[in-house]
């Protein structure tokens, strides 16, 4: 089995490799140009003719950042590259694209379990770019918007960009958001193509449970990872933080996790295990 992964040296896409290469699979990475960093035989370069239609599976994580780009050069950029990345799928080959929840940001649970795509503003262009690769025979994995643990955990990341350890919240506080450890994304993308039918081509994965934002800072502070919250209103936050950030604050969907799924982890356990003193820990 040869597998291709782009955004191999992303937070998600790094695990990923590293749980394949740990299970003895022959993994290739993915690179929009040569590196002369890390040059190896195992980097494929866009446009490289040699390995075109050889690759088993085929799994997309990477995607610019939306503080570099318009969401419409997002969705451009990464058109582009799912379509460089079929001409290395062999033509019985698993394709997986790597999406977010937040597709479904307007949806309520009856439209999420159907896939009804409901859209944030700032991914409302993905909508063109997942029904055209699903014409293609990808799979598309949906994750949470927060994905933690492993090496540069995103959770501690966020922690680290708080002004004096202070996280601020609006209130009254609606919204209800899941969250997913990254060695479990990594193993499901390791077992999904063990298991896939061609009936099913949308994967919701996250934790059983959730915690609103009051909640989930709640914790934060309990455990002493965070050392104040502030409490503002929806009209203070939106004049900080914009329109886009109420749209998170106030997502609120319980998605419809795969039967495939293993969760393994829990984020109130990595926070009472991981995280306590942690603001005082990296101060120090």
């Amino acid at each position: 089995m040869k597998v291709l992964v782009a955004g191999s040296r992303g937070y998600i896409g790094r695990h990923i490799v590293s749980t394949f290469i740990e299970h003895d699979v022959d993994v290739f990475t993915f690179q929009r140009e040569c590196s002369s960093t890390k040059p190896s035989d195992k980097n494929v370069i866009a446009g490289d003719l040699s390995l075109r239609g050889s690759f088993d599976i085929v799994i997309n994580c990477a995607r610019p950042h939306w503080s570099n780009y318009s969401p419409v050069e997002i969705a451009e950029i990464e058109r582009k590259l799912l379509v460089e990345l079929d001409t290395f799928a062999s033509e019985n080959a698993v394709k997986i694209h790597t999406s977010g929840t937040w597709l479904f940001g307007h949806a309520n649970s009856e439209e999420a379990r159907q896939f009804e795509h409901k859209p944030f503003h700032m991914v409302e262009p993905d909508k063109k770019t997942i029904a055209d690769i699903l014409s293609r025979n990808w799979h598309i994995v949906y994750l949470p918007s927060l994905v933690y643990g492993g090496q540069s955990c995103q959770l501690k990341r966020i922690l680290d960009e708080l002004p004096e350890s202070s996280l601020t919240i609006a209130t009254p506080s609606v919204g209800f958001n899941q969250y997913v450890h990254v060695t479990d994304v990594a193993r499901f993308y390791l077992t999904l193509p063990t298991q896939t039918t061609s009936s099913v081509r949308q994967h919701f994965i996250a934790e059983q449970g959730g915690f609103s934002p009051e909640d989930f800072a709640s914790l934060l502070q309990r455990s002493q990872a965070v050392q104040d919250i502030k409490k503002v209103s929806w009209d203070e936050f939106r004049a900080v933080n914009g329109e886009d950030a109420c749209d998170v604050e106030r997502f609120n969907l319980t998605v419809p996790v795969s039967a495939q799924f293993i969760q393994t982890c829990s984020v109130r356990h990595y926070i009472e295990q991981n995280l306590v003193n942690y603001t005082q820990k990296t101060n120090q």
